[in-house]
């Protein structure tokens, strides 16, 4: 059961990431830019997806929604094995 529940968690921070990519770009990018630039004395902005070509915001769209969707059906067909092994067992 421990198994599920660490399944679970992992597929929970997968969502979550997941939905970052695809719908929060630009939170993303900005966090991005201060990972790479820490000690920047100019004000990090926001970089939005109109500074980057259409292809790289629905690329990344995609990706996340990807894994939103896998994270999310991986954790589903794990819950309802537990749930069915455990139904069936004497």
């Amino acid at each position: 059961m421990a198994v599920l529940v660490v399944i679970d968690v992992v597929a929970a921070v997968l969502v979550i990431a997941g939905f970052h990519i695809g719908f929060r770009q630009k939170l993303l990018r900005s966090m991005w830019t201060r990972l790479r630039e820490p000690h920047s004395d100019a004000p990090s902005g926001l970089v939005g997806a109109a500074s980057d070509p259409e292809g790289v915001a629905s690329v990344l769209r995609i990706a996340g929604v990807m894994i939103m969707a896998f994270s999310f059906t991986a954790a589903t067909f794990a819950n309802l094995i537990a749930y069915y092994s455990a139904s069936g067992a004497p």
